[in-house]
């Protein structure tokens, strides 16, 4: 197997940034941070945790920001990030915690690509094959993933005319390229979700992108795809997505 490689400085200062910019925080903080902190974002309505290393910052809108300095006084980082505290903190107020996973990043330097050249580009004309591979699949993987049938650029690995695995990203300014794939239940453990991604790399590395892989903690096999492919974990996180207002 070839040998593991880091994120190039660059790419690693860039998710630093990135991630910053997320949790509404100096570039900085997240090497000084204490163990736990709360942080305030102005970016999105939810509420987000942010795990690396030893240290947690939960990154709240303003109005929810001082519940959770008060719930999280005296608390350590593992009785923090949990569904479970999260759920007792928000009661109704929690319309679904996502989570808890695990966030990897590849870059040019580090990804190994398994891909043997049997996946392409998928075109509009294999739209009725990507919207078929979509509907294959059971609505919890949906949501854990966020794959569709609809998001583009999106690369395919194909079998006998049926699209076995598809990957897609979205570019999430500036420079990180957030990856979504999917396998047909009926084509799983056969490569095909590997070509797929090398496919996509093959896009995305050259424009200078940094690919980014979320899984969920419990998809093993996901998270085995990842590191087989030279991600390289970087964080863990919970996302608790709030009703709005009556």
């Amino acid at each position: 197997m070839p040998e593991i490689v880091d994120l190039k400085p660059d790419s690693q200062r860039a998710v630093e940034r990135f991630w910053a910019h997320e949790l509404g925080v100096d570039p900085g903080f997240l090497a000084t941070a204490p163990e736990v902190s709360c942080s305030v974002q102005r970016l999105y309505a939810g509420v987000q945790l942010f795990r690396r290393g030893g240290r947690l910052v939960v990154a709240a809108p303003p109005d929810q920001a001082p519940l959770l300095q008060d719930a999280m006084r005296g608390r350590s980082a593992d009785e923090v990030f949990s569904a479970e505290w999260l759920q007792r903190v928000f009661v109704q107020d929690a319309e679904r915690i996502l989570g808890p996973a695990h966030v990897h990043y590849a870059d040019g330097t580090s990804f190994r690509s398994e891909s043997s050249g049997a996946a392409r580009p998928i075109s509009a004309s294999d739209a009725a094959a990507y919207r078929s591979l979509a509907a294959a699949l059971g609505s919890k993987e949906v949501e854990d993933s966020g794959f569709s049938g609809e998001a583009f650029p999106a690369f395919g690995a194909f079998s006998a005319g049926v699209l076995c695995a598809a990957a897609s990203y979205t570019v999430w300014e500036p420079s990180i390229a957030h990856l979504m794939v999917a396998t047909h239940p009926g084509y799983r453990r056969k490569g095909f979700a590997s070509a797929a991604i090398g496919a996509l790399a093959a896009d995305a590395l050259p424009r200078g992108l940094i690919l980014q892989y979320r899984a969920v903690a419990w998809n093993a096999s996901s998270l085995a795809l990842a590191r087989a492919l030279g991600f390289r974990h970087y964080c863990s996180t919970l996302y608790v997505r709030l009703r709005a207002p009556r």
